[in-house]
């Protein structure tokens, strides 16, 4: 096969904003008219997720494609601070909700970090364990939950870049509506899908020039 058969054959990466309406793939994330604003290419980057950039311009993450923001809810004010809330329908009807804030206030000193923890166990109302994840230019302090209060269960998670301010946290939860199953944010699938997305958190360098 030559080089420009081999091009032929590959998806063809573009913005969603450069292709017309009826012509994007058939996905609740490209199909929602505020949530593919925010989504890089309507090129996969991997099986079942799209890359979701921030507007602020400082991060970016893996977006399932059965993913849909609440653009109402959004919120954000410059390059400081973004807050979000999305709503998941995977392949196999599993569903969850992704609340993401991001914010560059905080220090990523052992007072900025334990602040931001004490901030992310307060919203979910439980007490938690977290478990530090060093990953490449960042780190991540994760920890499960399950509320007694509401009947849902998930992770928190606090991702900082390893320089500068700043970090996103990331709610991700279902309820525990489906009694045959085992609500416990350790189940396999649920578990593996909520450190996909919070692994994925990527912070982006600014161009010098900029």
């Amino acid at each position: 096969m030559s080089d420009k058969q081999s091009n032929e054959t590959k998806p063809v990466e573009q913005k969603p904003s450069e292709v017309a309406v009826e012509d994007l793939p058939n996905t609740r994330a490209l199909q929602d008219e505020f949530t593919r604003e925010m989504i890089k290419s309507t090129k996969e980057t991997e099986k079942g997720y799209y890359t979701l950039e921030s507007k602020t311009g400082v991060y970016e993450m893996l977006f399932p494609t059965g993913g849909g923001i609440d653009g109402i809810g959004y919120t954000r004010k410059g390059e400081s601070n973004e807050t979000f809330l999305a709503g998941i329908m995977y392949d196999d009807k599993e569903e969850a909700e992704l609340r993401i804030k991001y914010t560059n206030v905080l220090s990523n000193d052992e007072t900025g970090i334990e602040y931001a923890k004490e901030l992310l166990t307060n919203n979910i109302g439980e007490n938690m364990t977290f478990d530090r994840i060093d990953g490449k230019g960042k780190v991540a302090y994760v920890a499960p939950f399950k509320t007694k209060e509401f009947g849902s269960y998930g992770y928190g998670a606090y991702i900082h870049p390893d320089e500068g301010w700043g970090g996103v946290q990331i709610i991700y939860s279902t309820r525990c509506t489906d009694k045959t199953k085992p609500c416990d944010p350790q189940e396999e699938t649920f578990k593996k899908r909520a450190y996909k997305l919070i692994s994925s958190v990527e912070f982006l360098k600014k161009k010098e020039s900029e």
